[in-house]
């Protein structure tokens, strides 16, 4: 299972996100993350995910990790449920990361990674479930997003998706501010539905989770701290100070109602 993809799309524009996702970045993310995670809550937000997918998940599942980072996600998937996953990740660095973890698990032959972009790629068969972490912020044409990830799916596919969202339109001054330098792109949870929707997901579900993502940001930030000597024997006090920041800002967002964090669910009509 591989997709193919315009080469000159991936070497005409290195997507590093402003400097987040330059190798040092990702894996100082990492430290707050978890193992292999560079998305809300790590391997939590997992377990969450496919216990919404009880009796789906089954042996041979093939699964399509858009935004996949460095695999955790697809990993834990093909470790628990044997699937077969092919991750997709703008960020080059993300997918070198990717390979040298699955070459590392003994999952180079079971987890397929792909640098492009995933409304520019063609793959050769359809697949089960569209899953994504924390991803679609980047990209500004949600309707075009949707429909591609509809015609990647086998009927009765699924898909599972976790984003950044925005509480009001417009936030804050200081909000807009920070979606701007960032150039995310966040649209309201119920509006996340209404798009679902209109690619022909049925059956849609959207779970405002913010309440879960303030606690989780709550004890990344707190685990952190905790455990402040053991990231300063790789990173710097500056790193360290840059995230306990960040997400203290993310916190403060959430609470003035500016940012919301939502949990969405669609099918493929059979």
């Amino acid at each position: 299972m591989s997709g193919t993809q315009a080469a000159s799309d991936a070497s005409k524009q290195k997507f590093d996100n402003n400097g987040q996702y330059s190798r040092d970045s990702i894996l100082r993310y990492e430290k707050i993350f978890g193992d292999n995670y560079i998305s809300t809550g790590g391997a939590e937000t997992t377990d969450n995910l496919t216990g919404r997918l009880k009796g789906f998940l089954k042996p041979g599942v093939r699964v399509i990790d858009v935004g996949s980072g460095i695999g955790g996600a697809a990993f834990h998937l093909v470790e628990k449920y044997d699937a077969k996953v092919v991750g997709i990740d703008l960020a080059e660095e993300m997918i070198a990361v990717g390979h040298d973890r699955a070459k590392a698990a003994g999952m180079a032959d079971k987890v397929e990674f792909i640098l492009g972009d995933v409304l520019k790629t063609d793959f050769p068969e359809k697949f089960d479930l569209v899953w994504s972490r924390d991803a679609f912020m980047h990209i500004p044409d949600k309707a075009g997003l949707f429909a591609k990830l509809y015609s990647l799916l086998a009927p009765g596919g699924k898909i599972i998706i976790t984003d950044y969202a925005r509480g009001k339109t417009p936030g804050s001054p200081e909000f807009e501010a920070y979606i701007k330098k960032t150039g995310y792109s966040v649209i309201e949870p119920e509006q996340y539905g209404e798009v679902l929707e209109g690619a022909g997901f049925t059956d849609v579900v959207v779970d405002d989770a913010t309440d879960t993502f303030v606690d989780i940001l709550k004890r990344e930030e707190k685990r952190l701290v905790d455990e402040r000597q053991t990231f300063l024997g790789h990173f710097s006090e500056e790193d360290l100070n840059y995230l306990v920041d960040r997400w203290n800002m993310k916190i403060g967002f959430c609470k003035a109602g500016d940012m919301k964090w939502g949990i969405y669910l669609g099918t493929r009509p059979a």
